[in-house]
Formats: structure tokens, sequence, C-alpha cells
């Protein structure tokens, strides 16, 4: 006599389970990748610096593209100087403001952007890449 030992393991249900792990993983790989972004869609060339910046605790990013249209973000939007005080004073008013700014970005720019952020109370920062000489 012949006795089965599997019985029902045969058929489409087999197949399910390692497919559904495959899309769980893949949904939470969609989900945490976006998380991790600073600002999507920014490409910048910052300059490089010997000077190594301690990690800051909850930091405010405004990031200047450079020329020929220099653009300033903020809370992954446009906005322009006045824009960028109004929002930096209703915020708190305390903490480092990081300036990510392209390196074709112009001067008077950043000193303005530097400015709002010294007035509005929070210590300014210039964002640099690793290594220089």
């Amino acid at each position: 006599m012949r006795l089965p030992r599997c019985k029902g393991a045969e058929g489409p249900h087999l197949l399910m389970a390692p497919a559904l792990g495959a899309l769980l993983c893949l949904v939470f790989f969609l989900l945490l990748g976006g998380y991790f972004t600073l600002q999507p869609g920014i490409e910048l060339k910052i300059p490089e610096s010997p000077f190594l910046l301690l990690p800051q605790h909850d930091p405010r990013v405004v990031s200047v593209t450079g020329a020929p249209l220099p653009q300033i973000y903020f809370d992954q939007k446009v906005v322009t100087p006045e824009e960028l005080r109004e929002e930096l004073n209703k915020g708190r008013h305390a903490g480092s403001l990081i300036i990510r700014a392209d390196r074709l970005a112009p001067y008077d720019l950043l000193m303005k952007i530097m400015t709002i952020g010294a007035n509005s109370g929070y210590s300014v920062v210039l964002a640099s890449g690793a290594g220089g000489s």
C-alpha cells in the first residue's frame, strides 16, 4: 500500500508564498528607498574642502543651483529670498541652516541667504564635498 506524504502540495498554491514574499520585499524597498533621499531631482556639484562638519541635529537645508538660472530650494520647493525669510521666521529659531550650493551659484545670492539665516537666529553652515587640499 502506498501512502501519500504531502497531500495538497500540488497546484498554484505552492508558488504563491515565494511570489508574495518577493512582492512584499519590493514594496518595502520602494517605501524606504524614498525616505533616505534628501531632495530628489536637484544635482549639485558642491566645492571640495578639507574642513569637516560635525553631525548636526535636525538641520534645515537650503539648496542653491548654479548658472544660468540660479534657484533656491527649501522643503523641496522653489522659493524666493523673501519666501525663504518667511519660512525660516515661521519655524524654530535655533539650530543650524546648511546651505548646499552649486559651484556656479552666484556669490551675492549666497550672501543674501546667509544673512537671512543669521538674522532668523540660525547658525549658517556652507556644505562642501570631502577632499580638497
